[in-house]
């Protein structure tokens, strides 16, 4: 059921994907890389401080109900808890945009930053909310109703970006098309939510959910800073066509990111049923199963968008070329984040969530020296003259952080499972690595041209990495068998109408 499920998140996810590939075409051709850039710093800002909206409490949420805990009183406790995150989160933004403003005497670079930060934090704040239901889904592992609503937000925010673009509204009706998108959501999410169970929150729950969660504010507040923090630089030390590239080249990544998500997703809750039941001789094998199905999906993503990094980029971000080097860069954090989900669920899942923060905050520390010393020119109040890397710089430190975070999840798994990871991945790593330098030379040949040109390109792509796989041994047809059922369209239709009736 786990793949099943997966497959549901990755169907959904493509279908998103599509969306955004659709939504990046009408941007890149009829609005500027600046006012993209606009966008991507005010998302970057804000959520930069959405951990005080979350605070570990999320995975707590999810933790608690996977144990059996009282659903109707998990989720009055976690609601409470949110609202009054909601309302902290709003008044340290607020400071920040202050401290912009006088404090770091740059100043926002025009206005429209400034309002489009206030656009954002509204739309900040109401996913908080939001998002407090989808977790509940999360918990009990109803993946069609974790992801049906954002599904629906993301239908919505793509017509109105489209309606936006064509008409030429601009940058701040650009970042109101988020607002478009978490009306749809919260309509859907509501609705799939009703008849739930909301009781009266105690202050056992409360202690409960605290102790979980406190440790995992480092981890939240790090991984936060690592996801948010580039954009805010670029656009602090360069410009906001910089951060256009840079956000656009990160928006190119979901569909490669979706089967991590997807796995993520999953892993948590089943991991913690797991441990609940001292099942430690299952959790090895989970890990080891996801861990290969993982590689053996990314790697051959990764390795194509490297090599057709280029057409990519002209085709779908209408010659938006300064953004080509920077994908072919952060693809490899997204196999990276990629190897290391079914660890980082593992710890989590295990109760181990202080092997969660040593991680992020090394990754943190790393992500935020190499930063300061890739992206600027110089400091001019220290003096300093430095790399000036830009967005590229941002895209290094990325992927360095990330390696040395997988290494320390490797490290550890092994300490607490004696896990030391599936060896088959160096596998997938050669087939995808032949599988793309073929590619590479048949663009050199046969320059690709049209979209279609690129999709036949890819389906060749894939065809090579599986038929090398093949002659290796490692795909099998049990392995096809699984693929297929899996997504087997009559059973997965089956599973959403039994999910979407259940209450």
């Amino acid at each position: 059921m786990i793949a099943r499920k997966s497959a549901l998140i990755v169907a959904t996810h493509i279908l998103n994907a599509i969306f955004g590939y659709v939504t990046l075409f009408f941007i890149s051709k009829f609005m500027s890389p600046w006012e993209y850039g606009i966008v991507g710093f005010a998302f970057g800002f804000v959520a930069l401080f959405q951990v005080f909206g979350n605070l570990g409490f999320e995975s707590a949420h999810v933790k608690r109900i996977s144990e059996g805990k009282d659903l109707g009183t998990c989720i009055g406790t976690f609601f409470t808890i949110r609202m009054g995150l909601m309302g902290f989160m709003t008044i340290i933004v607020m400071g920040a945009i202050f401290f912009w403003r006088f404090g770091l005497g740059y100043g926002f670079e025009s206005p429209t930053h400034e309002t489009a930060i206030y656009i954002m934090l509204v739309y900040c704040i109401l996913s908080i909310f939001t998002n407090s239901i989808i977790s509940t889904f999360k918990a009990r592992k109803e993946i069609a109703k974790v992801e049906f609503p954002l599904f629906f937000e993301v239908l919505a925010r793509t017509t109105a970006t489209i309606f936006v673009a064509l008409l030429g509204y601009g940058a701040l009706a650009l970042v109101s098309t988020y607002l478009v998108g978490w009306g749809a959501l919260a309509l859907s999410a509501l609705y799939l939510f009703r008849g739930y169970p909301i009781k009266k929150p105690n202050k056992e729950y409360f202690k409960d959910y605290s102790e979980f969660a406190f440790p995992l504010i480092i981890v939240i507040a790090c991984s936060t800073i690592i996801t948010n923090i580039d954009k805010v630089l670029i656009q602090l030390f360069w410009s906001s066509s910089d951060v256009g590239y840079y956000f656009a080249a990160l928006r190119l990544m979901i569909f490669v990111n979706m089967f991590t998500i997807a796995i993520g997703i999953l892993l948590f809750p089943t991991f913690s049923l797991l441990h609940i039941n001292n099942n430690i001789d299952a959790i090895r094998k989970l890990i080891f199963r996801s861990e290969r199905y993982l590689s053996m999906i990314v790697f051959p993503l990764v390795f194509m968008v490297v090599a057709l990094a280029e057409p990519t980029v002209r085709i779908l971000l209408s010659g938006w070329m300064p953004a080509v080097s920077i994908l072919q860069i952060l693809t490899f954090f997204v196999l990276l984040a990629a190897l290391e989900q079914p660890y980082q669920s593992q710890f989590l899942g295990m109760n181990q969530p202080k092997l969660a923060r040593n991680r992020v905050i090394i990754m943190v520390f790393v992500n935020i020296i190499l930063n300061i010393l890739l992206i600027p020119k110089n400091i001019q109040m220290f003096g300093m003259n430095l790399a000036g890397m830009g967005a590229r710089g941002a895209a290094i430190a990325t992927v360095i952080s990330y390696s040395i975070g997988l290494v320390y999840s490797r490290v550890m798994a092994w300490k607490l499972t004696a896990i030391s990871g599936n060896p088959r991945i160096l596998m997938h790593a050669l087939a995808a690595a032949v599988m793309a330098v073929i590619l590479h030379w048949l663009n050199i040949i046969a320059p690709i041209i049209r979209w279609y040109h690129l999709i036949g390109v890819i389906f060749i792509g894939v065809g090579i990495y599986f038929s090398i796989l093949f002659l290796l041994n490692e795909f099998s047809k049990k392995d096809f068998d699984f693929f297929f059922d899996t997504l087997n369209i009559k059973k997965m239709l089956n599973y959403i109408k039994n999910e979407i009736k259940e209450k």
